[in-house]
Order: structure tokens, then C-alpha cells, then sequence
């Protein structure tokens, strides 16, 4: 499974097909490198977060869901 396809099973709302994610105020969006910038509507960066490497996508996401 995909993270992004992860990401969408757990509610997460693909806004712009593979780059931005939203989940009630919260935010992720790729940057042009390999980080995800987690932030909310009015800080949009809050965090940088690595994109996650195959057999750490549900890593990735606990600790997304741990920032939020």
C-alpha cells in the first residue's frame, strides 16, 4: 500500500493528487524534496517530516497522528 493510499484510508482528504492532504485543520504537503511539511491552515508549516522509505509508511503516519 501506498502511503498516499494509506493516508486516505485514515481520513486524511487528498486535496491535489499526491502532493496535499488535509484533515480538519491539519495539513501535509510535499515539498519539491523529500520532506512533507505538516502545519495547520494559519501556520502552514509546523513540522518537517521525511517521506517515508518502503515498510515506514505506518511509522510515518503514527507520528503525523502523534504531531496533530
Amino acid at each position: 500500500m501506498s502511503f498516499s493510499d494509506l493516508l486516505k484510508e485514515n481520513g486524511w482528504n487528498e486535496n491535489v493528487p499526491n502532493v496535499k492532504y488535509s484533515k480538519s485543520d491539519w495539513n501535509l504537503t510535499y515539498d519539491t524534496s523529500s520532506w512533507i511539511e505538516v502545519g495547520t491552515t494559519r501556520t502552514p508549516r509546523v513540522f518537517d517530516i521525511p517521506v517515508p522509505e518502503e515498510n515506514r509508511e505506518q511509522w510515518t503516519l503514527n507520528l503525523i497522528t502523534h504531531l496533530c
